[in-house]
């Protein structure tokens, strides 16, 4: 018997390895790589089911409120510190590298995989050719802002969005040439249409774009786990909180990808609290799908051409 389940066993690891050694020869991608991003995948579907069988008493919580700390100064500039982490890390790997040539190559693919995954930002959140991408969907979908005729006066300056290319509806007045952000900004409300979740996207791509910036620098699993644990042992010591500060600076620059590794995990526990509670199942998938898109093209078509030239 006990050797039955050890061939059972033995079998299964071969498949495992010989999926990922099939993974890691079409796309460059190792076990952990592959597991982090999948794991959306993962958030995704423990988030419907935690939905699903939460009762109602639990679903009212701190975190269905939006303007709860993490959602505001976190998830809204979500950029702002993906941006100032990528920033940080970078800055302390060019200081310890002593090789002028190996650091201007490094900072060099650097900015341009930042400014490409920038762009995709911009371009599904903030502006693509007129409204972004995310508002597009929606407008295409039959969805436009709808605010009511009677306007505050901090609307005003607003109104000839609708008045240029809206129309009335009974006591109200639709617009669809108007982005979502001003569409809050006037207290209007999108109607009728598909709307992605943007928080889905920006967490899933700011997650995805920090890791495969970092991952190249992990210098392994055991050590990173053991600088961790270092770190919070520094940390939680009774001193100052200067002291403490200066203690956590110390082992950034020492471990730099720890700093983005906080983040990443603040990111995922965020989407896990989006995925819970907000949007729809559509809305959601869509925000999923979009955020994937960006680093697919920035990171594994180069991967996939590479190999293609190679062959």
């Amino acid at each position: 018997m006990p050797s039955e389940v050890s061939s059972v066993y033995d079998r299964h690891f071969r498949f495992i390895e010989m999926f990922f050694r099939q993974i890691q020869q079409r796309f460059k991608m190792s076990p952990s790589e592959f597991l982090f991003v999948i794991s959306f995948l993962v958030n995704f579907v423990i988030g419907k089911i935690v939905h699903s069988l939460s009762p109602d008493e639990e679903v009212y919580n701190y975190y269905t409120n939006k303007k709860n700390v993490l959602n505001q100064v976190f998830v809204k500039n979500g950029w702002f510190w993906t941006t100032a982490n990528i920033v940080l890390f970078y800055g302390i790997v060019l200081y310890k590298e002593k090789s002028s040539a190996i650091r201007i190559n490094i900072a060099k693919g650097a900015v341009i995989r930042y400014v490409l995954a920038t762009v995709w930002w911009i371009f599904f959140t903030q502006w693509f050719f007129g409204l972004p991408i995310m508002d597009k969907v929606f407008v295409y979908t039959g969805g436009s802002c709808v605010i009511e005729k009677e306007t505050h006066p901090g609307q005003s300056r607003f109104l000839h969005l609708f008045e240029a290319a809206g129309e009335e509806v009974g006591n109200k007045l639709s617009s669809t040439s108007i982005t979502s952000y001003h569409c809050r900004r006037i207290k209007g409300s999108w109607e009728g249409g598909h709307d992605p979740s943007g928080h889905v996207f920006l967490l899933i791509h700011s997650s995805l774009y920090l890791f495969l910036e970092v991952s190249p620098y992990w210098v392994s699993y055991s050590h990173f786990k053991a600088s961790l644990s270092k770190l919070r042992k520094e940390v939680v010591k009774p001193v100052s909180l200067g002291e403490k500060f200066s203690s956590f600076i110390k082992y950034s620059v020492a471990n730099p990808p720890i700093v983005v590794a906080k983040l990443i995990t603040l990111w995922w526990f965020m989407l896990l609290m989006t995925n819970i509670y907000f949007h729809s199942l559509g809305e959601k998938l869509v925000g999923l799908v979009f955020g994937y898109i960006g680093v697919v093209g920035i990171y594994y078509v180069p991967r996939i051409v590479e190999k293609q030239k190679q062959q």
